[in-house]
């Protein structure tokens, strides 16, 4: 069995029923359910949208390897309406870099292995930029060390959180 933490979110509507049935969904199909974050909520990144996401982390055990539990991520995904195709429509048309989705799902650690090939990039690459991305994963996966740059998420959720306090205050 293989630890993962994977990263769900939503912009739609019923943006907190998605993530929940895709976190169910990878329940039966992925593996045991270990620990579910707390919702966040935060604004589009990459593209202007009318409502916020909601995200949550969750980290399972599995027997899938990383690329069969890629496709079965897909496959959820495009069973619950992500159309990859529509939104890559939708950017070309906005120029924006992303676009509105019903359901996102990321691999963020797939034990203490690293991928990073056309299909796989695994620790998720933007996980140390991104807010929406540390605050659930430091609560389901504190203490899980990034294979390269050998920080968790708790430290560099502490990190982002004091540079934001230091620009807030003017010093940053």
């Amino acid at each position: 069995m293989q630890s993962v933490v994977l990263l769900f979110g939503s912009n739609d509507a019923e943006a907190s029923a998605l993530v929940s049935h895709a976190v169910t969904e990878c329940e039966a199909t992925v593996g045991e359910l270990v620990r579910l974050s707390e919702e966040y909520l935060s604004e589009a990144y990459g593209f202007t949208a009318e409502r916020h996401f909601v995200n949550r982390a969750a980290e399972f055990y599995t027997e899938r390897d990383a690329y069969s539990l890629l496709d079965e991520i897909n496959r959820i995904e495009a069973r619950m309406g992500r159309d990859r195709n529509g939104e890559r429509r939708v950017q070309a048309l906005t120029g924006e870099q992303y676009a509105s989705r019903p359901i996102d799902i990321d691999i963020i650690f797939y034990g203490d292995s690293t991928f990073n090939d056309t299909r796989l990039t695994i620790p998720y690459h933007f996980l140390y930029e991104r807010l929406y991305a540390l605050r659930p994963v430091a609560e389901v996966a504190p203490d899980r060390r990034h294979p390269a740059l050998k920080l968790t998420p708790a430290e560099a959720l502490r990190r982002a959180e004091g540079k934001m306090a230091e620009a807030k205050n003017g010093r940053g």
